[in-house]
């Protein structure tokens, strides 16, 4: 048996996940541990040569060769299709980044499953509706995942929604995604507010990355996931407790939107929840539910709802008062 016969029947022993000993391969094949050695040594350049995921491992303790499997399939139609209409859905992306992840996307097929999907492509793609905004996103949120990934400290340009150019040194602490917009959730350097701020990256003019890495005092106490059932409406402010009445046809959507809640009693159409929440972002949803979620306290905030309500209604009177006869 020749060196290129010797390989490819080690490989193949390999594929079927055995144990490979290096001083019983020698004595099967009738040579030398080392030649073993340059054997392996050989299947792990072919390996990386063909960027496999797989990866040719040595147990020192026994002695012996394993293949790491890494058991990658193609991506199907059905869900490349439910990828795309999450992104779609979505409309956080300008059209042609989207258009240029869609054809990403049909890379990742079998060339079978890559046919039967770009025929869906056109249709799918054909009622996209870019953001207002019109800005690139992809590249931005990667640049800023580096320097969350560094610990980079950086200087926001930022422009709020009233045109106000802005500039904050700031803590990236990690981007996000939230009802269609992306987010930088950061801490200000120089506020006395210890919570984080939010930023939209489409309203990120330019930042600078600075010299020295970022030391927060309190970055041990950040958790996004807690922030993410606290602050789902990426609004920032000083998290505050409600006590809400939801009838029965709104308890899913509440759940959904507020996991971090507490049932205190169910009753025949309704529930008490206990809620943890920034009131700006909160009120703005809870005008969507109607009178399906009422606040019953604490008192100064139920009463502050009111008056959002009351305002609302007057600049539907003021209209009133001001359409032609």
């Amino acid at each position: 048996m020749d060196k290129a016969e010797r390989i490819l029947l080690v490989f193949c022993r390999l594929l079927k996940h055995e144990w490979l000993n290096k001083t019983s391969l020698a004595l099967e094949f009738n040579t030398t541990e080392r030649t073993i050695e340059r054997d392996m040594q050989s299947i792990r350049a072919v390996l990386s040569e063909a960027r496999s995921p797989a990866v040719l491992l040595w147990d020192r303790q026994k002695g012996s060769y394993i293949l790491s499997h890494y058991q990658h399939r193609p991506l199907q139609s059905m869900e490349a299709l439910t990828i795309l209409k999450i992104l779609l859905g979505s409309r956080a992306l300008r059209l042609d980044e989207m258009e240029g992840l869609v054809q990403a996307l049909c890379g990742l097929l079998s060339p079978r499953d890559e046919t039967e999907f770009s025929q869906l492509l056109e249709e799918e793609l054909d009622g996209y509706h870019e953001p207002a905004h019109h800005q690139a996103i992809i590249k931005t949120q990667w640049d800023l995942q580096q320097c969350i990934r560094d610990h980079r400290k950086i200087r926001l340009h930022y422009s709020r929604g009233d045109d106000m150019r802005t500039s904050h040194v700031v803590f990236p602490l990690s981007v996000v995604v939230s009802d269609g917009y992306f987010y930088l959730i950061a801490v200000v350097e120089g506020t006395a507010h210890t919570g984080p701020a939010f930023f939209r990256l489409d309203r990120i003019r330019s930042f600078d990355v600075l010299h020295g890495g970022s030391h927060l005092p309190e970055e041990d106490a950040f958790s996004l996931r807690r922030l993410r059932s606290t602050t789902p409406f990426m609004f920032g402010g000083k998290p505050v407790r409600l006590t809400l009445r939801c009838k029965n046809r709104a308890v899913e959507a509440l759940f959904d939107k507020i996991p971090a809640h507490t049932v205190l009693s169910w009753e025949e159409d309704t529930v008490l929840v206990e809620v943890t929440v920034s009131i700006s972002g909160f009120f703005r949803w809870l005008l969507m539910q109607g009178d399906a979620i009422v606040i019953i306290g604490p008192e100064p905030l139920r009463q502050a709802f009111i008056q959002t309500l009351q305002r609302i209604q007057n600049a539907y009177t003021d209209i009133k008062e001001d359409c032609p006869k």
